[in-house]
């Protein structure tokens, strides 16, 4: 596996690890609404800055990366509902489906941000030879 995914899933662990605490810690102190989207916003916030610079050591954040991102995060979320559902309609736990679900969805995370999100700007790579 080469450096960029085996950060992508280390950086991912991070992730989950401190959004999912700040869960449980908030869980304790606001209602559930509140502490799951802050939570929530915590990962996204978090992420992009994770992914976008110790994954593919993006120098400058731009707009259109922000909103990209933001833009997986919502189809991710929106597949792993739909999968779970899908998935515990048919008999499997929802535990269960969750956890079937995490491979292929970081797998679509890692292309999509690779291509789409986080995208070398092909102008600065002519500019350095220039």
């Amino acid at each position: 596996m080469g450096g960029r995914k085996r950060r992508f899933l280390l950086f991912g662990v991070v992730n989950v690890l401190l959004t999912n605490g700040a869960l449980l810690l908030l869980l304790h102190l606001l209602t559930i609404g509140l502490a799951t989207f802050l939570s929530q916003l915590l990962n996204l916030v978090l992420g992009y800055w994770l992914y976008g610079k110790r994954v593919f050591r993006v120098e400058r954040f731009a707009w259109r990366s922000a909103g990209a991102y933001g833009g997986l995060a919502a189809a991710l979320w929106l597949l792993n509902w739909l999968g779970i559902r899908l998935l515990s309609g048919a008999g499997l736990a929802r535990g269960w489906a969750a956890l079937a679900l995490v491979p292929l969805l970081a797998a679509l995370s890692y292309g999509v941000q690779k291509t789409l999100v986080f995208r070398p700007d092909p102008a600065a790579g002519l500019r350095q030879r220039l």
